[in-house]
């Protein structure tokens, strides 16, 4: 019989109190330090939380849907974290523009559609919007020639000829506007600016009815845009549907509640149509709380008190609304120009600019100040070559510093004069240095002020003028009364301003 072989077992050891001892301190001495780590990394402020990285595609989408609800200024702030990411994406660039145009921050829109146009040059997108921006911004010359650019580039861009049928109206050239917005119209029929054109283009002419259908096919399309919105109320106002007037700019405000115009209009709807004091005023204090510089409201202030004869309101308001009306106007000057003239007291420019540059803002997007390099014009020759010229420009006081260099000594009888392009008088001419008094170095250097000009409301004049007349203040109505006749010399509120005036005081 075979017999296993047997395997001597081992005896087993036993564990040492000791050593069990020495194990323990040693688990516990690492529980402690894995403790302290864990404890040193949650105070530290050096380890950040892990976080998903958003995209520029993300904050798009976001701008987008902001763009939906209405909410034009949390959709820029959402397209410019975008461009922050990816700024060389130039379909990022024009979205914001749009939206910039559309809450009236001109300069930036100008400034991020030309960043556009560097980046892609032949984008036709990007050269409509700078003519939207031009358009918006008073330069119709600027917009129709960017706008045909734009289509030139694209045939079959929709939206170009919309923007470009919306300049041509505000340039008062029908014909064509009618012919762009159609082509608009065959192209794409569905977008919101096509639309939206069409009802200006018709509004402009006085079709308001069919204007009205437009916008209203714009709103369908985007139900939320207050712009909209307030532009049928206007009309829905001129046709005396005051309800549905109120109703559209309460509309506009519900969906922006910082959209002054729509509170400013809503306020002068129930003043004019309704004679609600109260309602116009708490609406027209709410858009000045939203735009602190915005001057008809103010005007639309002084009329509500004006009409209760609380001229001690009444003043300020108006005389805010003069100050506010003259820096916007003093903002949308464009140009300087020197030009030779003959006669001393011409009233407009009777030659060539011999020197000409266009005004920019000395701070970026900050009209406060503007500033002209101005240069030789081509056709100026040889002897101008040299000539260099600054001209600053403060638009709230209305100061302006002319600096010229290196000018060529005039023939006798010939004068240089200063003029802006852009800016007019009162009377409706443009504002002027008068003769420039050269130096023996040939250099001009000379301060002037342009004082009131072109852009308040006529009635602001004489009805403050009115307002110190009953206050007893004939030294301070009469300048007015004069500011208005010299808009129109036949103005008869100021004609009976003067007349009762002298009647107290037997002035001038």
């Amino acid at each position: 019989m075979y017999l296993e072989p047997t395997i001597p077992r081992k005896k087993k050891r036993r564990s040492s109190p000791a050593r069990v001892a020495v194990l323990l301190v040693l688990i516990a001495i690492s529980l402690y330090i894995y403790s302290l780590v864990k404890q040193e990394e949650a105070a530290s402020p050096f380890v950040p939380t892990p976080t998903p990285t958003r995209s520029a595609a993300s904050y798009a989408a976001e701008a987008e849907e902001l763009y939906s609800r209405g909410q034009l200024s949390q959709a820029i702030a959402a397209y410019e974290q975008a461009i922050a990411l990816e700024p060389t994406k130039v379909q990022l660039y024009i979205p914001l523009a749009r939206l910039l145009i559309l809450e009236g921050r001109f300069d930036e829109a100008t400034y991020r559609a030309k960043q556009a146009i560097g980046l892609a040059p032949q984008s036709a997108p990007a050269w409509a919007i700078l003519g939207m921006a031009y358009d918006w911004d008073g330069n119709f010359a600027q917009a129709i020639e960017a706008c045909r650019k734009a289509v030139e580039l694209d045939p079959g861009y929709a939206d170009g000829y919309s923007y470009l049928a919306e300049a041509y109206a505000d340039a008062g050239r029908w014909a064509e506007a009618n012919q762009a917005i159609a082509t608009a119209l065959q192209l794409n029929e569905r977008s919101v600016d096509v639309q939206r054109n069409h009802g200006y283009v018709l509004e402009v002419q006085g079709y308001y009815r069919d204007a009205l259908a437009a916008y209203q096919r714009a709103l369908e399309i985007h139900p939320n845009l207050p712009y909209i919105h307030i532009a049928m109320g206007r009309i829905y106002r001129k046709l005396g549907d005051i309800e549905a007037a109120l109703a559209s700019f309460q509309k506009a405000a519900e969906i922006d509640p910082q959209e002054a115009q729509a509170h400013f209009e809503l306020g002068w709807t129930y003043l004019i149509h309704q004679g609600n004091y109260e309602l116009a005023e708490s609406n027209i204090k709410r858009a000045i709380e939203i735009n602190p510089h915005f001057g008809r409201a103010f005007g639309g202030l002084g009329i509500t008190y004006w009409q209760r004869r609380n001229y001690e309101e009444a003043i300020p308001n108006f005389e805010q609304a003069i100050y506010w009306e003259c820096v916007a106007a003093r903002q949308r000057a464009r140009s300087f120009l020197i030009t030779a003239e003959e006669q001393a007291d011409v009233a407009s420019p009777s030659a060539g600019a011999m020197m000409r540059g266009e005004f920019a803002p000395a701070r970026l997007y900050d009209r406060s100040v503007l500033q002209a390099t101005l240069k030789p014009e081509a056709w100026a020759g040889e002897v101008w070559a040299t000539a260099t010229g600054v001209v600053t420009f403060d638009t709230h006081s209305g100061v302006y510093t002319v600096t010229l260099s290196h000018l060529p000594r005039p023939a006798a009888g010939v004068s240089y004069v200063g003029w802006f392009d852009g800016l007019k008088t009162l009377s409706g001419a443009p504002v002027s240095t008068g003769p420039l008094r050269m130096r023996p170095d040939s250099s001009v250097e000379a301060t002037f002020e342009t004082g009131w000009v072109r852009g308040p409301a006529i009635e602001y004049f004489y009805t403050l003028g009115l307002a110190y007349f009953y206050k007893d203040e004939c030294k301070k109505a009469y300048p007015l009364f004069d500011a208005a006749l010299q808009i129109d010399p036949e103005e008869s509120n100021a004609l009976e301003g003067i007349r009762l005036c002298r009647q107290v005081d037997g002035g001038p």
